[in-house]
């Protein structure tokens, strides 16, 4: 018997697919002598840190200490510097591809097996200096973006603050300055205090790097917007179903799609004033218009009757946010990340259409390669209906 070749070809779509390198900077360095075995990044657009769990593996017989994770001791008062860590990938598919950060922020944990040459690393975002520092401070009288810069600048980083606002209201002005101490405000930490005044005016908070950005949320009809696509073909006659993802999950709950209101209550102590609006999809409202909707009720301290508008408005659009959920697990996009917009199409139901990348998480391992669960939620404000309650 003869020996036969046999050669299979297939065509791929270059846009579903990609052939990633992986590097990883360590205070602006490259750790060529450390390779990434697996990696995990969660990036949301909730009210968290993103954050980095990374394996790497190396040769002890050439790799030898000092290591970059093993940092002697400090001086008595003073305290361990941060290491700036980085992790990048490359398209090897794309021709004179650039590397493209991922990740980017600072180690938190990291566990070494030097028998084995491994060493795990997890590491949280810039995000993580305002939830480390503490409220210590009692800053008066200062406009909502002047607040959340002094805030920002206090923790060491650089803000990026796009928004306009008056003067934070009573609170900052007599009872933050009563309850300074900060063992008794309720903002026990910065990122507390940064978060509460983002949310007052309907703001997005998050790291881009060592740059705190809080600016409204992404609209698709912004010229910036990113968008990303995926085409469902159904099963026939001709084959299977096809589509470029490894699943796919559309849920939709009943309750919330039947009718959502939100009840907002404020009292203002000096004024002697109580503001209140019921918030649905007729718009903000003194009196609830929706009488056969789900009634969710939220009381807040010293807000005006404009700011607890606001406030209703963002609660509203965080609940109603629920009542469709697409999930996705798809081969990994570099430059797929929250706040951005996805559009599936094909499906034949009322989940086709576009929605906001709520949450990624990318993987890379050996077994599986690079892959990304990806959610989408309607939140854009200029679409249907669009953070504390994440």
């Amino acid at each position: 018997m003869s020996d036969t070749n046999i050669t299979v070809t297939a065509a791929r779509r270059g846009s579903d697919w990609s052939t990633p390198r992986c590097r990883c900077l360590v205070n602006g360095l490259e750790q060529t002598g450390f390779g990434v075995v697996t990696f995990n990044i969660q990036s949301t657009r909730y009210a968290r840190c993103d954050t980095l769990d990374v394996t790497f593996s190396f040769d002890p017989t050439t790799t030898m200490p000092p290591y970059w994770f093993d940092v002697a001791d400090p001086a008595a008062g003073q305290a361990l510097p941060d290491i700036d860590v980085q992790l990048q990938l490359q398209d090897a598919e794309s021709g004179g591809a650039q590397w493209t950060t991922v990740f980017a922020g600072i180690l938190d944990h990291v566990s070494l097996q030097p028998h084995r040459g491994q060493v795990q690393v997890q590491c949280r975002d810039y995000l993580a200096k305002l939830m480390d520092m503490r409220v210590q401070e009692a800053w008066l009288n200062l406009t909502g973006p002047e607040l959340m810069k002094a805030v920002i600048t206090a923790a060491g980083l650089t803000p990026d603050v796009q928004f306009s606002a008056g003067m934070e209201g009573q609170f900052w002005q007599i009872e933050h300055k009563r309850q300074s101490s900060h063992g008794q405000t309720r903002f026990q930490t910065a990122f507390d205090l940064a978060r509460y005044v983002a949310n007052g005016v309907n703001c997005d908070l998050y790291a881009d790097v060592k740059t705190i950005v809080c600016r409204p949320f992404p609209s698709a009809s912004s010229n910036d917007a990113v968008f990303h696509s995926l085409k469902y073909t159904p099963a026939g006659a001709s084959g299977f179903a096809q589509i470029a993802a490894v699943d796919l999950s559309m849920e939709r709950d009943y309750q919330t799609a039947k009718g959502v209101v939100v009840h907002c209550l404020s009292w203002d102590n000096k004024q002697r004033i109580k503001s209140e609006v019921y918030w649905s999809a007729l718009g903000g409202s003194k009196k609830n218009g929706l009488e056969n909707g789900t009634l969710h009720s939220f009381r807040f301290p010293g807000l005006k009757q404009d700011q607890l508008e606001a406030k209703a408005e963002m609660l509203y659009r965080q609940i109603v946010a629920h009542e469709r959920t697409i999930s996705l697990t798809i081969p990994g996009r570099i430059n797929l990340a929250p706040r951005q917009f996805f559009t599936l199409t094909g499906t034949g139901t009322t989940w086709d259409g576009t929605r906001d990348v709520d949450a990624v998480t990318s993987s890379l391992d050996w077994s599986g390669g690079y892959t990304q669960t990806v959610t989408l939620r309607t939140r854009d404000i200029s679409d249907q209906e669009g953070g504390e309650y994440d």
